[in-house]
């Protein structure tokens, strides 16, 4: 097919130089300098915020609020992987909205549509709603201890979402973002891959002078992490965390070492997919492997095009077998918690004498399943209905979940401060309500469709196609494995950009089609 010159936005035709040979010129050179280190500029909250946030690893010491000192064991929070992560996401939104405004008086901002606006412009709105009315607007703003998840945190997510679909015009700024990520991953699994063989790194003297204060230097020889020997938690402070971020770069890397033609990036890309899937093994999580299974079907999907119609009975027939298999054995369950007396003794974990709820019956005797995740859920959505319009403000799940509840008795760990509710979407429930997670949902089911559609009628070649099939199925593994993790500002910061990049890059492979071209992103 015949190939046909590109479309250039307004945007990227500002600041990507002509080869033409008059900019040999030393006044041409200046202003190809100044363009690249102006596009450089403009990108550098993005790169900040996906290739350094991850990496940081910093002790800040915060007292304890009288109010809340009942939630903490001593009066300060010691906190390494959290506060100065939040800290710096949001000076990248700063930057991220300083930059916009900057282009939009220069007129060079681009005017890109949005197919989830509206969804999107409710989940905002709800942020804001949902703080404004909390109970604690301390936590609201600013996050809970050791998390840092507040309303301005929550913000700048949806910022870096929206300056990696505007900024993003080449091919080039892409793979430049998706560099510095890569990069920032092979060093936390590097780092992961000594702490699987029992030598961490933040356990040497070297690594715990890096990550303390000057004035703290005096507790290095006893400070110790409280992880599990040979588990991976790199500097993203949990394993369930490494696992949620390998979700989202297996699929990436995988499809590109699938649809790379050149050698040496096949073998590149061959050697991450391997790294990181090592790594996700030394995490000891299920959730990741889940995911990239269920996101890999996804991708099938797409692959196999106008075709997959005529598998629509066996797929039909494994979804009903699949909801049977499910109903019968939460029927199951049920049935077998009615047959137990109420009043029996079982052995430490003995049960008064009064009438039990289904819930209860449940927790007793599954609320260890998911590592304790039944029990949380159960008691998470017991309090959902109170927060069907809005809520209780961003992070304020910790100050509201039972945490003396009776029952916590038959949780893995029942001395355990719960915090969190290990699932994305019961935690946006309770903290920013129903209509947030409606919305949310929204954003994600409309972006799925619209890439589904895209993929479909595409070539399958090329880079475009690559980085389109690569990110949806990226962001997808991560939103799978969302329902067994958190988000936290470890990782959701790399979802959020490669949910933009996703949508930029769709946007660029969108108008090759509508023009009947081909062609890759216009390179600087």
């Amino acid at each position: 097919m015949k190939k046909t010159r590109s479309t250039k936005n307004t945007y990227s035709s500002r600041f990507a130089p002509s080869k033409r040979k008059e900019l040999t010129t030393p006044n041409n050179l200046t202003h190809k300098f100044s363009a690249r280190a102006l596009n450089l500029f403009i990108l550098l909250p993005l790169l900040i915020a996906i290739g350094i946030v991850p990496l940081v690893v910093f002790l800040k010491v915060t007292p304890i609020p009288v109010d809340y000192q009942q939630f903490w064991i001593t009066a300060y929070v010691f906190d390494f992987f959290s506060y100065y992560k939040a800290q710096i996401i949001i000076f990248c939104a700063g930057l991220i909205l300083a930059d916009a405004l900057i282009l939009n008086h220069l007129g060079q901002l681009p005017r890109r549509q949005l197919v989830f606006k509206i969804p999107l412009v409710v989940y905002a709105a709800m942020i804001v709603l949902s703080t404004l009315l909390s109970a604690h607007h301390s936590i609201a703003l600013n996050g809970f201890f050791e998390r840092y998840e507040g309303m301005w945190v929550l913000l700048a997510y949806i910022i870096l979402m929206l300056g990696a679909y505007l900024f993003v015009s080449t091919l080039n700024q892409v793979w430049l973002i998706l560099g510095a990520w890569i990069a920032a991953l092979c060093i936390i699994a590097v780092l992961g891959l000594l702490q699987l063989t029992g030598n961490d790194f933040f356990q040497t003297t070297t690594g715990r002078f890096l990550i303390l204060p000057s004035q703290y230097n005096c507790i290095a020889n006893s400070l110790d992490f409280n992880f599990p020997k040979y588990w991976i938690y790199g500097t993203l402070y949990n394993p369930n965390n490494v696992a949620s971020m390998m979700a989202l770069v297996l699929p990436i890397t995988t499809t590109c070492f699938i649809f790379s033609k050149s050698k040496i990036r096949r073998i590149g890309f061959g050697v991450l997919t391997g790294l990181f899937a090592l790594v996700l093994a030394g995490t000891h999580a299920r959730g990741g492997w889940i995911a990239i299974v269920i996101a890999a079907l996804l991708l099938l999907g797409v692959f196999m095009r106008h075709k997959q119609l005529r598998y629509w009975k066996l797929l039909s027939a494994f979804t009903l077998v699949a909801v049977l298999g499910f109903t019968t054995l939460i029927w199951w369950g049920v049935n077998r918690a009615n047959d137990v007396a109420i009043n029996q003794d079982y052995a430490t974990h003995s049960v008064p004498a009064i009438p039990e709820q289904l819930s209860e019956r449940l927790i007793r005797h599954y609320g260890t399943l998911g590592s304790g995740r039944l029990y949380i859920w159960i008691r998470s959505l017991q309090m959902a209905k109170e927060t069907l319009l809005y809520g209780r403000g961003p992070d304020t799940f910790a100050v509201y979940f039972p945490n003396q509840d009776s029952y916590k008795r038959f949780f893995n760990q029942p001395e355990a401060f719960i915090d969190k509710a290990h699932n994305l979407y019961i935690q946006i429930w309770l903290n920013l309500g129903g209509l947030a997670t409606l919305a949310f949902i929204a954003m994600v089911v409309l972006h799925i469709v619209q890439t589904f559609k895209l993929l479909s009628k595409a070539e399958p070649s090329g880079d475009l196609y690559m980085l389109s099939s690569g990110l949806y199925a990226g962001w997808f593994a991560y939103l799978v494995a969302a329902m067994f993790y958190d988000s936290v500002v470890s990782v959701a910061p790399a979802f959020w950009i490669i949910f933009g990049l996703s949508l930029a890059v769709n946007h660029q492979m969108n108008s090759a089609i509508n023009s009947s071209n081909c062609a890759e992103l216009s390179t600087e």
